[in-house]
């Protein structure tokens, strides 16, 4: 037995004797432990080591930080490197960051270096400058092969404005070279994060901008912006063509029906500018030739008019007729009717009453902390009994009910149903579809949300 014990000891010390026989377990990590009573590397103050990786503080937690553009925890995912790609020769993707750290982006550029035979003729660039800028016989007055236009004759575009958020534009060419362009890329990759635009491929938990869970059901959820059911020009329906009747603005349909995401994108033109059919409010008949053709009742929106008395009733652009077609169903605003169909210049005007009135009515505009009768309402202990029984763990708003109270009373009230918007009213609708997913709603609940309620 004394024998034992000697030969263990033994092997104990020979064991201890040979503290390099061991092998650092490192591999491709950058910090944590090494197996070894080591370290593999260490992170800065404002990261933490998770699985060999510093990841920035927060990444993963659920909550999309003001430092992260994504976290795969959430409701927004962070965009794989394969979404970053450019078939345009002008435009680049670059993709930094990564899923790890919670910061991966896409962002693209369009060049502006002028190098010979790569296909891309940049607007700062010249035929003497760029080969790929050489024009055929530009200025014949004629669109010859490699042309886009052909000054004065067939003139050249100076200016590309993007109105549909699933284009990418820009002006490429330029003038003298008789190849200026206006070159739209179509947004194809479904992106996590908002950018206005649904790609008609991507399904709603690929895209934020597909949001359509309910579409169809005659009311525009939260991340609709219409819905399908509905006819229109019914409040609410899908606009079919954008046509908003006004000679000075240029509308582009983007989204769709079937996602309940259609959008329209609207460009003023402010300049006073003869013979492009528009005057804008700010012109004359000195300045712009076009404004001697202004004329009520030509079913077109021009000038100084704020309605045409054609338009149909309904559509957007149709004049009010009277006190009753200016109510916006608010008991809490004066609905004024001013101005005169006859002369096109009929509009209603919507004013909340002053808070703290004692009117018995709490207007949008106004808070429980400056109106009783806000206050009188209770709302407040409805957002915060909902907050503090729907919004519990990772999802927790308010460590107290106290802390909710405080908070409270500087949220504008808002109108019962409000889905979007900084109100009251839209934090208590999504505390109350926190219910069935708390992931996604609580979000939306809290006093400085980063969507739905802004």
């Amino acid at each position: 037995m004394r024998f034992v014990i000697i030969l263990l000891a033994f092997s104990l010390l020979s064991a201890c004797s040979s503290p390099n026989e061991c092998t650092s377990q490192c591999g491709e990590a950058v910090c944590g432990d090494d197996g070894c009573g080591g370290s593999c590397g260490s992170c800065s103050d404002t990261q933490t080591c998770a699985e060999g990786v510093c990841t920035t503080l927060g990444c993963g937690d659920g909550v999309l930080a003001e430092t992260e553009t994504c976290d795969d925890s959430t409701d927004h995912p962070c965009t794989p490197e394969s979404y970053c790609e450019s078939t345009n020769a002008c435009l680049s993707a670059v993709y930094s960051g990564s899923v790890a750290t919670c910061d991966a982006k896409c962002e693209t550029t369009f060049t502006e270096e002028c190098i010979n035979d790569d296909g891309c003729c940049p607007s700062v660039c010249s035929p003497q400058t760029d080969s790929d800028c050489k024009p055929a016989n530009c200025g014949n007055g004629v669109l010859d092969d490699r042309e886009t236009c052909d000054p004065p004759e067939i003139p050249c575009p100076t200016e590309c404005p993007n109105t549909d958020p699933c284009l990418t534009v820009a002006l490429t060419g330029i003038a003298e070279a008789c190849n200026a362009a206006c070159t739209t890329i179509p947004i194809t990759a479904c992106f996590p994060n908002s950018d206005g635009c649904c790609p008609a491929d991507c399904a709603t938990n690929e895209d934020a901008d597909c949001l359509a869970a309910a579409c169809g059901n005659s009311i525009v959820d939260s991340g609709e912006t219409c819905d399908s059911a509905l006819t229109w020009p019914a409040p609410g329906a899908c606009t079919p063509d954008c046509d908003d009747h006004r000679a000075c603005t240029s509308q582009s349909l983007g989204g769709s029906v079937e996602t309940c995401s259609v959008v329209c994108a609207v460009t003023d033109n402010t300049t006073c500018v003869s013979g492009d059919g528009c005057c804008p409010p700010t012109c004359d008949e000195l300045s712009d030739t076009d404004c001697a053709n202004v004329v009520c009742g030509d079913s077109i929106i021009d000038g100084t008019e704020n309605c045409d008395s054609m338009i149909p009733a309904g559509y957007p652009g149709a004049c009010p007729l009277s006190q009753a077609d200016c109510d916006d169903s608010d008991p809490c605003t004066t609905d004024t009717l001013v101005g005169s169909a006859a002369d096109c210049s009929a509009k209603c005007v919507n004013e909340d009453f002053a808070c703290g009135a004692g009117d018995s009515c709490c207007p949008a505009s106004c808070t429980t902390g400056n109106d009783a009768e806000c206050a009188a309402l209770t709302l407040c202990d409805t957002y915060c009994t909902n907050a503090m029984t729907y919004c519990v763990g990772v999802n927790s708003i308010y460590d107290t009910v106290e802390a909710c109270q405080a908070a409270c009373l500087n949220m504008p009230v808002g109108t019962a149903g409000d889905v979007t918007g900084p109100t009251l009213q839209c934090r208590i609708h999504h505390l109350m579809e926190a219910m069935n997913d708390a992931d996604t709603h609580c979000q939306h609940a809290i006093e400085n949300p980063v969507e739905a309620c802004i």
